[in-house]
């Protein structure tokens, strides 16, 4: 359990406080951030340092989109996290969704929605007639620290305000989002029994914990929550990488079912993900802001 925990600090650049935050003898942060990092395939290297910045997901499922209902036969998403400790060209957090709604013809209604850092707009198709959607900034930030592997990075990011309890005996992580989103506390539920086993090619049996369950928060007076199912390498099966994403994601806000996402296929494989703000959106943007 040293080795571990030590291990864990050293990847993460955790404090060593064991005792930080716990209550009814829960593990340490550390060691559960550890376990779950780990069992999510994010500790890349011979250090186990978390080298995981971009993900692509598809699935299939249904969707709220203006306040309506909306059938999706293709959802889309391209995800980019920055690496603090590298250099990079792509400093801030980035999604790109592209979906279609089925629409009442039965004929499939495109919708590209973007978010690079401050900057938040729609496509027509990716890189293509952007519009600026200001007000969706924040929600659509939210989108990306709320999947596992964000949830992992900003309770890492958090520091010693990542504090630990136990609940129904199940370990829960509450800690700060990553700026702009500082104001929101997050509580993340892990189930730590082992879910999967892999063995090695030397015989040894690797098993695998503290998957992530269910993550809630509050923002702007928004209560949006999130419950994960079905852990998988959704790669092609000549494309494995290890890294486990959800097959099923349900997003709620205030109760209510926003997504209710599917999974069919991923490349986690280092996928080459961009979202550069175009020239009209940071002009439009510094024109509101008065710069």
């Amino acid at each position: 359990m040293r080795a571990i925990a030590a291990a864990t600090m050293a990847v993460f650049g955790l404090a060593a406080s064991p005792q930080i935050g716990v209550a009814q003898a829960a593990p340490a942060v550390e060691t559960i951030l550890y376990q779950a990092a780990d069992a999510l395939g994010m500790l890349r290297t011979p250090r186990e340092v978390d080298r995981i910045a971009t993900l692509i997901y598809t699935g299939a499922g249904t969707k709220q989109v203006g306040g309506r209902p909306c059938t999706m036969q293709r959802y889309q998403a391209s995800v980019r996290y920055p690496i603090p400790d590298a250099r990079h060209s792509f400093p801030v957090p980035g999604m790109r969704i592209d979906f279609d709604c089925i629409n009442a013809d039965g004929e499939p209604d495109r919708h590209v929605e973007v978010v690079a850092g401050e900057f938040a707009w729609n496509e027509t198709a990716p890189g293509r007639n952007a519009t600026p959607a200001p007000g969706t900034v924040r929600e659509r930030l939210l989108q990306i620290w709320m999947l596992p592997q964000g949830l992992i990075k900003a309770a890492v990011a958090a520091g010693e305000r990542t504090i630990v309890s136990v609940q129904s005996g199940n370990p829960v992580l509450t800690f700060p989002l990553p700026a702009p989103l500082e104001n929101s506390q997050v509580a993340v539920t892990f189930d730590p029994a082992v879910f999967l086993s892999h063995t090695m090619p030397n015989g040894v049996v690797r098993e695998f914990s503290h998957r992530i369950t269910h993550a809630q928060t509050q923002l702007d007076g928004v209560q949006f929550a999130v419950e994960y199912a079905d852990y998988q390498d959704w790669n092609a099966a000549d494309y494995k990488s290890d890294v486990l994403l959800p097959g099923r994601m349900v997003q709620r806000r205030n109760g209510s079912a926003i997504l209710d996402l599917t999974l069919i296929e991923s490349n986690t494989y280092n996928p080459y993900v961009v979202m550069p703000v175009p020239e009209t959106i940071a002009t439009q943007h510094a024109a509101a802001a008065g710069r």
